[in-house]
């Protein structure tokens, strides 16, 4: 293996062509899309079952006290970690030339890093140790999710790309739901719960890699530059004001809508007051995420194509999660906090749906459509970042995790606000 240029592996198919092209099977691109799906599911799995329950129930462990802020910390700091490591991820993959292709031995060392890191956040004593081990974790799962998703625009035409982006985001939901199965099954056994996900983790990524893997070794190579990759994370709002106000209210809008996932455990066993037997009602309440997304997203994507406008889905999407917000607050039991599950995946998943399309309309340059679009992805980062230490810090200062939800009401709100002053745009 070696690590040299900036050059993309080679695509079996000119991406800008998608007329005439034989079916899935025929294009080898089944194999692709299966296994990428099944990497992506078993990676939202490994996400969603340590964000959401055993690192929830860990620093409640280690901190009785102070777990709202300890998770917060280990939360974000983590975020960080995942976006410095997202851009080097990229960079070095497209400069590696090995026989099983530039991505794989990326992934392939991401994945038994992060097995090793997992049993390590096992066997973690202070919330110091988490921190460091997730920030960690972070890292090396984002030497498998960019390599990942690169494999789109490399192999697979603009014609096919639709089916995968649609894959993508069904394994992002399944992932999400299986996680919080997983983690409320092994909730008392938090280190068999750990090395269980990562060596699935680690099964998917060499299964994919197996499976896909392509020489581009003899490739031509160019030296590696630090300069290019950093100015990789600025486009100037000034000159893009469209640009600066969607990537403004994405960020809004996500930060809005990420504590109240984060803190869910404790909103159920602190807010609700379900004590212990919060864990074993987490899978209902993300099943009622599912089925809201399910609705949401074929719909508001049927309704952008036929009404050929996104602003309108936007500000409908942006109303269904304000009032599923209001709804813990009214009615703060667990019929309420399933009613919101539900409202919040549809709106989400709808805001989703035509989220991309709003985002195509306003880039800068085409020419540069994957670097911009990078920016605009590194606002989930920013939100987990930010809206999770902001919201551990309200909620220590008020003394409730109620405070969450008029949070998301403003944040959503101002989010749809920025999108109102997009000019250009229907």
């Amino acid at each position: 293996m070696s690590v040299a240029s900036h050059e993309p592996e080679a695509t079996t198919n000119d991406p800008h062509d998608g007329r005439g092209l034989p079916g899935l099977r025929e294009n080898r691109l089944f194999p692709l899309l299966s296994t990428l799906v099944l990497t992506a599911v078993v990676l939202f799995l490994f996400w969603s079952a340590l964000s959401s329950v055993f690192l929830a129930l860990q620093v409640k462990q280690l901190d009785p006290e102070g777990a709202a802020g300890g998770l917060a910390k280990v939360l974000a700091v983590g975020a960080i970690g995942a976006l410095l490591s997202a851009p080097l991820a990229g960079a070095l993959s497209d400069r590696t030339r090995s026989r099983i292709g530039g991505r794989g031995p990326w992934m392939l060392g991401g994945a038994v890093v992060t097995l090793v890191l997992a049993f390590l956040i096992g066997r973690a004593s202070s919330t110091t140790e988490l921190m460091v081990y997730w920030t960690l974790v972070q890292a090396s799962t984002n030497f498998i999710f960019t390599p990942l998703l690169v494999h789109i625009p490399e192999r697979v035409p603009l014609a096919r790309r639709g089916i995968f982006s649609a894959g993508l985001g069904l394994s992002h939901l399944g992932g999400m739901l299986l996680g919080s199965a997983v983690g409320a099954a092994f909730a008392t056994r938090l280190t068999v719960g750990y090395l269980l996900v990562s060596v699935l983790l680690v099964l998917a990524v060499t299964a994919f890699v197996l499976v896909n893997r392509r020489s581009n070794v003899g490739t031509p190579t160019s030296a590696f530059r630090l300069g290019p990759l950093l100015r990789t994370f600025w486009v100037n709002p000034v000159k893009h004001p469209a640009f600066g106000l969607v990537f403004l209210g994405r960020f809004l809008f996500m930060t809005g809508f990420f504590p109240t996932t984060v803190y869910l455990l404790y909103v159920l066993q602190d807010y609700l007051g379900l004590g212990d037997a919060a864990v074993a009602r987490m899978p209902a309440v993300s099943l009622a995420s599912l089925v809201g997304s399910l609705i949401g997203t074929p719909l508001a994507g049927w309704l952008t194509d036929r009404l050929r406008a996104t602003r309108p889905l936007i500000y409908a999407s942006s109303a269904i999660m304000v009032v599923a917000f209001v709804l813990p607050l009214v009615f703060p039991t667990f019929i309420g906090l399933l009613a919101y599950s539900f409202l919040i995946g549809l709106g989400f998943a709808s805001f989703g749906a035509v989220d991309y399309v709003l985002i195509t309309k306003v880039l800068p340059s085409q020419d540069d459509a994957g670097k911009d679009l990078g920016i605009i992805n590194m606002t989930t980062t920013l939100s987990q970042t930010l809206g999770v230490g902001v919201a551990g810090a309200l909620i220590g200062a008020v003394g409730s995790y109620a405070v969450l939800f008029p949070l998301g009401i403003v944040l959503v709100s101002l989010g749809a606000v920025c999108v109102m002053f997009i000019k250009g745009v229907r």
